[in-house]
């Protein structure tokens, strides 16, 4: 089965067989996301930025068949810093106290970033790929909204 996992927004059309992750903030915290999303190892996934990062972290625990990660947001130890004091203060406190290094997982990964990513986000791309040993796509002329348009 395919599982698309992404943020809960009019501004992507997103495909059939999604987990939505609804950024009410004040509410969730990254855990409550990941407690949402139950793989198998029939399952390819793939996820989009902050939907890639929870992909990524549910896989740890229960590997897919296939992982695809598009424009993983920086919410890992290795990465966080990338993001700015900005991104920190949208994440909060609460959800900045969960972030830990990035999962190491079992299954094939492939991680896909837009050529105009905004540059944390392609740093954060190029660092999970490295460490997963994961095949990088650079996306010609894409960017962080449009990346999946490929």
């Amino acid at each position: 089965m395919k599982l698309f996992i992404a943020l809960d927004t009019k501004e992507y059309k997103l495909p059939k067989r999604v987990i939505s992750v609804n950024l009410t903030w004040k509410h969730n915290t990254i855990q409550d996301w990941c407690d949402k999303v139950h793989l198998t190892s029939k399952d390819i996934v793939t996820g989009h930025s902050i939907g890639a990062a929870i992909a990524l972290i549910v896989a740890e625990k229960n590997p897919p068949k296939e992982l695809h990660l598009y424009s993983p947001s920086p919410i890992f130890t290795e990465t966080v810093q990338l993001a700015g004091k900005s991104f920190l203060r949208l994440i909060g406190k609460k959800r900045y106290k969960e972030i830990g290094p990035i999962p190491t997982v079992t299954c094939a990964v492939t991680v896909y970033v837009g050529e105009f990513e905004i540059p944390a986000m392609k740093k954060t791309a190029e660092i999970i790929a490295r460490k997963l040993h994961a095949k990088l796509v650079v996306v010609p002329g894409k960017r962080h909204g449009d990346v999946l348009s490929m």
